[in-house]
């Protein structure tokens, strides 16, 4: 075994590792939004959501991406955590895909492939032409890298030391688990990790009995991704990831003890004799199916155990993010959907000052200010916090919608950020009128009131145009939006006619002034939150 035979295996795991990447990559920039679409709108259920994660999975031919996009849409409120456990045992019946489609042996043809798949590259630069090509450019790099590897591997087969760890692993299950376990950790992929495995059997330096130990540890390795996925995430985040490290144990605990009972490697043998790649493919195959067909019917046991883990509820208070992840959305499919989560929040935070200052006019509730203060430290959080968020998910490759969606929460931040702002400048003049003694007279209060409802109302109407316009045209605000300019010239009018009679003092009125000027300028950015929703 020499120096390049090691520069052969690693050149080969890092070429497949690369079309595996680019061959998602290239699938997920084709399908755009309807993959998220997709999961929200088909896994209503548990079995739909099997169902939905076997194609995804085998489409994209990663159980990684699909897993941290379940952990994703639970993070952010888009799929219950019990029908994430379908999701995830779908990507597990998923990925074999990947193995079966290498036992197809066309290393022969792989570098026509990658060729091909590069020229429409260079040439197509339109979607989604040039999508199509990047996949099959994926494609044939992942059969380049498995050529690479096997070609090698005939080597490292006739090292003593190697053979003899090898031969192990049907002595010691466990250590098989173990390297196993490892070998995914350190490639961060189960579909590279059985690759490598086929690459060795078609060396004949593995046998079906050995791999069989070292794909149940391979299972448990790829639930790292998840793991990480949901850190700094919600309770039912850290809950789904919980329940795929739960489920790939028990599959792993389920796999050991049948293997000592039934003759299966025998019989999955028996099925294609001469052929050790497409054995360790179908081993893979049915070792994940059968474990899905047995645990999915108590899969309800799962989320109560992880219930049992990750204890306690979330509390959506204080300076944080609650549905953007802090280890990244793992998915562009994910990463809309969560920001607009935590858009919204914004929104309600901006919205409930605004409420909160309108009582206080009226009303001297212990903490109302105090209140007021701490929401909007979270407003100017969030809107810093989501501005980096919407910067990184551009860096993306973006379909249409996506890039439409992320220009309108550029937008929207900034009014939302601005109504928080003018929410907390009336808040700062009724501490001065509560610290001063003022007053202002009874006809400007009720003027304040009505403008206080007229802009709360503009608030809310301007958030659903800007969702669906059809529900509440902008026509419609741009009226409600002239109405409180046109209130606000006459309440400056009647405000001066109160001063000439003296009916109202010079620094209360000088406090009134600035409301009316806020409470306007609130108008205004309902009005630009609503045409947010008409951005071409």
């Amino acid at each position: 075994m020499t120096f390049d035979n090691w520069v052969g295996i690693a050149g080969g795991i890092a070429l497949f590792l690369y079309g595996i990447k680019i061959m998602g990559t290239g699938i997920e920039r084709l399908a755009g939004s309807k993959l998220k679409t997709i999961l929200e709108k088909l896994t209503k259920n548990r079995i739909l959501g099997l169902l939905v994660g076997v194609i995804i999975t085998g489409i994209i031919q990663s159980s990684n991406a699909v897993s941290v996009m379940a952990v994703g849409f639970v993070n952010a409120g888009m799929m219950s955590l019990e029908n994430a456990v379908g999701v995830i045992m779908g990507a597990n019946i998923g990925t074999t895909i990947t193995g079966q489609l290498i036992a197809f042996n066309i290393d022969a043809v792989s570098p026509i492939i990658a060729f091909i798949g590069v020229m429409g590259m260079t040439f197509f630069k339109k979607k989604p032409w040039n999508n199509i090509f990047y996949i099959i450019t994926g494609l044939g790099m992942l059969f380049m890298g498995m050529m690479l590897m096997k070609s090698n591997m005939v080597y490292l087969g006739r090292e003593e030391w190697f053979c003899n760890i090898v031969a192990s692993v049907e002595e010691h299950p466990l250590l098989g688990v173990l390297f196993g376990t490892i070998m995914t950790l350190l490639l961060q992929s189960v579909s590279a990790s059985v690759g490598v495995l086929q690459a060795m059997a078609a060396a004949n330096i593995l046998t079906l009995g050995q791999a069989i130990y070292l794909i149940c540890g391979q299972n448990i390795g790829c639930t790292a991704v998840s793991v990480v996925a949901a850190m700094g995430g919600t309770k039912d985040a850290k809950r789904t990831a919980a329940i795929h490290v739960l489920f790939n144990v028990f599959a792993c605990i389920l796999c050991i003890v049948l293997l000592q009972f039934l003759p299966m490697t025998k019989w999955i043998e028996s099925i294609t004799p001469d052929n050790p790649v497409q054995q360790l493919a179908n081993a893979n195959t049915f070792l994940k199916l059968g474990a899905s067909i047995i645990i999915f019917p108590v899969a309800s046991l799962l989320v109560k155990l992880a219930r049992l883990i990750v204890r306690g509820e979330d509390s959506t208070d204080g300076m944080r993010l609650i549905h953007i992840p802090a280890k990244g959305f793992g998915s562009s499919a994910v990463a809309v959907s969560s920001v607009e989560l935590e858009c919204d929040r914004m929104f309600n935070l901006a919205l409930k000052n605004m409420k909160l200052v309108s009582t206080a006019m009226y009303s001297k509730k212990k903490g109302d200010i105090d209140e007021i203060e701490s929401n909007e430290k979270t407003i100017d959080y969030l809107n810093h916090e989501i501005a980096k968020a919407l910067v990184d998910i551009n860096r993306a490759g973006l379909g249409e919608p996506e890039a439409r969606a992320i220009d309108r929460m550029h937008h929207v931040i900034t009014d939302y950020e601005r109504i928080g702002d003018h929410a907390e400048n009336i808040a700062g003049y009724i501490v001065h009128m509560r610290e001063d003694k003022l007053s202002i007279s009874e006809s400007a209060m009720e003027e304040l009131s009505v403008l206080f409802a007229k802009c709360i109302d503009i608030i809310e109407k301007a958030q659903i145009c800007m969702k669906d316009s059809l529900e509440i045209p902008l026509a419609d605000i741009e009226t409600r939006e002239d109405e409180i300019d046109e209130l606000v010239q006459q309440y400056e009018n009647n405000h001066i006619a109160r001063m000439e009679k003296r009916e109202c003092s010079a620094d209360a009125g000088m406090l009134y002034v600035e409301m009316l000027t806020d409470l306007e300028r609130v108008g205004d950015h309902a009005l630009n939150i609503a045409q947010a929703g008409n951005i071409a």
